[in-house]
């Protein structure tokens, strides 16, 4: 019995291992898709940056005020809309400088603060890779070193609830007894 538990505990330290290893592959993912949506971002307003640019003295807002004070309704949508674009291209261009703030702010953004439609994105089309530099193998170590030491944890405080459990039936069990 011994050696399959061996066995088990092994299969899991594999499994966090390979969990592990997949961990920059995803950051590195996200980190292309954050890219992509800031170029498309900044695409999206360029043609108002360059009227803001020759009418505005480069001031996005004073073209967006200029759209706002209009009394046409279409005309004011479009400074609605053009305001959305560029607080959507703010928003990701800060997330952008979030993540490549270091090495480790990737991992923080990715998995504490992430842009939730990059990050859906990226966890539906993810595709598996394996990125071998140091971070990577530091992180696949941790990864199993983390799932077997919850794997042993689980198995630890099983060993003690369950005498527990076992006494307090044969308590009940026993009590019935008495009472006959």
């Amino acid at each position: 019995m011994k050696k399959i538990l061996d066995y088990i505990k092994l299969a899991v330290l594999l499994g966090g291992v390979l969990m592990g290893v997949q961990i920059p592959g995803l950051v590195d993912q996200y980190g292309s898709n954050l890219d992509s949506r800031v170029s498309e971002s900044g695409n999206s307003i360029a043609e108002f940056q360059d009227d803001a640019d020759k009418y505005y003295g480069g001031d996005i807002n004073q073209l967006i005020d200029h759209y706002d004070n209009k009394t046409d309704p279409v005309i004011v949508s479009g400074g609605e809309s053009i305001g959305a674009l560029v607080s959507r291209n703010q928003y990701l261009t800060k997330a952008q400088r979030e993540f490549r703030q270091s090495a480790y702010g990737a991992y923080r953004h990715v998995f504490i603060s992430p842009v939730e439609e990059v990050r859906h994105d990226v966890w539906s089309n993810y595709t598996y890779k394996v990125i071998l530099n140091g971070s990577a193998i530091t992180i696949a170590i941790v990864s199993g070193l983390i799932a077997l030491g919850l794997f042993e944890l689980t198995f630890f405080l099983l060993g003690l609830v369950l005498p527990v459990l076992s006494r307090s039936r044969y308590d009940v069990a026993a009590q019935r007894q008495d009472r006959r």
